[in-house]
């Protein structure tokens, strides 16, 4: 909310400040010019220009109200926002129907509409606001038999400020607009972000429980499997011979189980934040994993080439869990194929591919390889757990690498892609 309502507050400021700005301009601009049309006034009686309309038409401008006071005439000449008139003075300071112009000394007000103090009515509250607010004197010249004030025109000061004060309203309201709807929109994407994690969560919770049911399910064959043997260990007579197969059996569900366990935590430390990144390169890691799998499998033929260095920032453990579980991957369904992994960089990308010459998997099945406990059909791939590319799968997509597979023609090959470190990419450590 914060993120909205200062800077509308800042923008309301700042209208504010410019109406003020443009006010003080206007009355500065009218205050400046107001001697300079009262030299030109006495400039004008300097030179006998003739007195009357004209003459207060001359003298006015835009903000300037012109009242003058003709006592040989007995008339008042009011020229303003509102136009030129001509009003008879009052009869006891005007000139008599026969006799000589009697002016007093100090005139007093004129008729109303007149303009300027000393020469008119008292301005009404409004008009009398407005000249408080421009605070400009008037200028008074006085060359019997005339008089001419030049003082602020209110009416026209008056029409200006609204202006002024309509302009920053508007701007206010605009902006207060602006602001609602930026905060409706922030509203509204906090609340989609809100659902968002909401359905993550629930998404997230509805495959925990699945994944939960699917282990119970894939411990529990296993444990069948060694329940029976001990049942049958139970009820043999002890002077029998003990049948290998027995032992044989339940060895090999107990090694079933330790896979299937170390899987589970393997994936469980990918789900957390326990990771260790470092500087890897990838050909040597390749390297490191061939040998490994050598040493436990010494009859595949296993080779390794990397097209110069790529390194990569990662785990170390996480990228020997994926890359291992694709080599056993390819040393189980392709039992008598050779295994090749070639590491490269290219665009800013470290590739790992690994590369057999097995049967293959269908199309309809490379979309599901890597979900858990997903496994292909046949006898082959009914054997394994169904975890390894999955583990795969959330390597690749904790440390924004990709990982994806062809397979036809007689080969199968995965790819694991992960950004290159910017040792690689810039040179320099950064």
């Amino acid at each position: 909310m914060k993120r909205v309502v200062i800077p509308a507050a800042a923008a309301i400021l700042v209208l504010a400040c410019a109406a003020a700005a443009v006010w003080i301009a206007l009355v500065h601009g009218i205050a400046a010019a107001l001697p300079v049309r009262a030299q030109l006034a006495g400039d004008l009686l300097d030179a006998h220009t003739p007195v009357g309309e004209p003459f207060a038409r001359t003298l006015r401008q835009p903000g300037i109200h012109v009242i003058v006071i003709d006592r040989q005439a007995g008339v008042v000449i009011d020229a303003g926002s509102g136009g030129t008139a001509t009003h008879p003075l009052p009869t006891p300071f005007g000139a008599p129907p026969d006799g000589p112009p009697n002016a007093p000394p100090n005139p007093p007000p004129g008729p109303p509409g007149s303009g300027g103090p000393g020469f008119r009515a008292q301005p009404g509250p409004l008009e009398g606001v407005v000249l408080s607010l421009a605070a400009v004197p008037p200028i008074r010249i006085d060359r019997p038999p005339y008089t001419i004030q030049l003082s602020a025109d209110a009416r026209e000061l008056g029409i200006w400020l609204g202006l002024d004060l309509a302009c920053f309203v508007l701007g206010s309201l605009a902006v207060v607009g602006a602001a609602g709807t930026r905060a409706a929109a922030g509203a509204r994407a906090e609340r989609d972000t809100l659902e968002s994690r909401a359905r993550e969560r629930g998404e997230e919770a509805e495959r925990y429980k699945r994944f939960l049911a699917e282990t119970g399910h894939e411990l529990r064959t296993p444990l069948t499997v060694m329940a029976g043997y001990v049942d049958i260990l139970r009820a043999r007579d002890p002077s029998e011979p003990l049948d290998g197969r027995i032992l044989d059996g339940m060895y090999a569900e107990a090694s079933r189980m330790r896979v299937l366990v170390e899987k589970m935590m393997t994936l469980a430390r990918l789900e957390s934040n326990a990771a260790v990144p470092r500087l890897l390169e990838i050909g040597a890691a390749a390297r490191e994993a061939a040998q490994t799998l050598q040493r436990r499998y010494p009859e595949r033929e296993i080779t390794v080439r990397a097209e110069g260095t790529a390194s990569i920032v990662i785990d170390a453990d996480d990228y020997a869990a994926a890359l291992g579980n694709i080599l056993e991957n390819a040393v189980k369904y392709a039992p008598a194929s050779p295994i090749a992994i070639e590491t490269s960089a290219a665009g800013g990308v470290a590739t790992t591919a690994v590369a057999d010459c097995g049967p293959g998997i269908p199309a309809a099945e490379r979309d599901a390889i890597f979900e858990r406990f997903q496994r292909g059909h046949g006898r082959a791939y009914g054997e394994g757990l169904g975890l390894g590319l999955a583990i795969v799968k959330r390597v690749a997509d904790r440390w924004n690498g990709t990982v994806d597979c062809t397979s036809g023609g007689g080969s199968t090959v995965f790819r694991l892609c992960f950004p290159l470190a910017d040792e690689e990419v810039y040179g320099v450590a950064r």
